[in-house]
């Protein structure tokens, strides 16, 4: 089986698109992040198996119960966002040990099938001949400890983006209104925008081959892109990739949002806020950003900017330094300067990475 391992862009629709992905008889999934860290590792280097499926199940509880999972709604799912799921423990740590019972002596990346194909026996999917292991991975970070801990050749990246200046929109309005904004400070400003330009380089250079997932296109051209990612990926198109679901049931999209999302939009639009930019913040970022947004034909509101440098606040900042004060974080106070000057010395067009860019999934047909 081929191995699809799953990142995200800023708000790039990641949870969205593997819910589109869901009851597909010829892909086996967990429904939600693995998240890559020692433990998963430590998980791994067990050699016995019922160890090994327990661990797994204390790693990963929200697999077991959506109700685990509060961000991502898992809890709100189906017509009346009032079910949820859960698997049996019991039964997956007896499901996997019939499976690997013969064979002690397996590796890393046959563990991890393994677990998948026991979470699927549990939850008694339909039985077919599985061609797709998917792996939403999240984060690049995470991305690259997958592939130093699995020595797979047969893994390929799907990243899905959405236009450069939404995706900072996006976070900004979204993550300082979720809860009041208290989980969203200058380093995670920082990490919006390094991702933003730099992590679709980042992850072109581990040297996997990458396709684009573009959130806009999946809502309006849907049948486009997913017929063309089950062509280049030798799958068969499905009904179940026309809504998203988990466990079968409608999900209704993510708590950040404060939104229930019915589904694939095909009226969905690029929204920029100017109460985030001001205009030279967005002549900058379109600047910096250039090739990823005349690449992947995204529309320019400043075709000639050159700005190489944004040495001034930005007004995105300045709403989040606000929000910092507001919540009296005092570690998170002292980190404004620090993360203001990393912004201006590594987000800026001598700083900002370049290479080929990945195909856009959905491009050519």
């Amino acid at each position: 089986m081929k191995i699809l391992l799953l990142v995200t862009g800023a708000r790039g629709g990641s949870d969205f698109f593997q819910s589109l992905l869901d009851n597909h008889s010829q892909i086996i999934q967990f429904p939600g992040i693995l998240r890559i860290d020692d433990d998963f590792n430590k998980m791994l280097n067990l050699t016995n198996p019922d160890k090994i499926s327990k661990q797994f199940i204390k790693l990963y509880p929200y697999f077991f119960n959506s109700k685990l999972v509060s961000i991502e709604r898992r809890g709100f799912l189906g017509e009346g966002k009032n079910k949820s799921f859960t698997v049996n423990k019991k039964r997956f740590v007896k499901n996997f040990y019939n499976l690997i019972k013969k064979n002690r002596k397996i590796d890393k990346a046959k563990i991890l099938k393994n677990l998948h194909i026991a979470y699927s026996l549990t939850k008694k999917e339909k039985k077919c001949r599985k061609k797709i292991i998917f792996i939403h991975t999240h984060i690049v970070d995470y991305t690259k400890k997958f592939l130093k801990i699995i020595k797979e050749k047969n893994i390929t990246i799907i990243h899905t983006m959405r236009n450069p200046i939404s995706a900072i929109n996006s976070p900004v309005k979204n993550w300082l209104k979720y809860k009041k904004g208290k989980f969203f400070f200058p380093k995670d400003l920082y990490f919006q925008l390094d991702l933003i330009f730099n992590g679709i380089f980042d992850l072109k250079n581990l040297k996997r081959k990458t396709f684009v997932i573009q959130l806009e296109k999946v809502h309006t051209q849907h049948k486009k892109v997913m017929k063309d990612f089950c062509k280049i990926f030798q799958i068969k198109y499905e009904k179940c990739m026309e809504k998203p679901t988990y466990f079968g049931m409608r999900w209704w999209g993510d708590a950040v949002s404060q939104k229930w999302v019915s589904g694939v939009n095909k009226n969905f639009k690029i929204n920029i806020n100017k109460d985030i930019f001001y205009s030279r913040d967005i002549q900058f970022f379109e600047y910096i950003g250039i090739k990823i947004i005349k690449f992947y034909k995204y529309k320019l509101f400043y075709p000639n900017s050159k700005s190489y440098f944004h040495f001034y606040p930005m007004k995105c900042e300045l709403l989040v330094w606000k929000n910092t004060f507001v919540h009296k974080k005092w570690k998170h106070i002292l980190s404004i300067p620090f993360f203001y000057l990393k912004r201006i010395f590594l987000i800026n067009k001598f700083m900002v990475k370049s290479s080929s860019l990945p195909y856009s999934i959905g491009s050519k047909l």
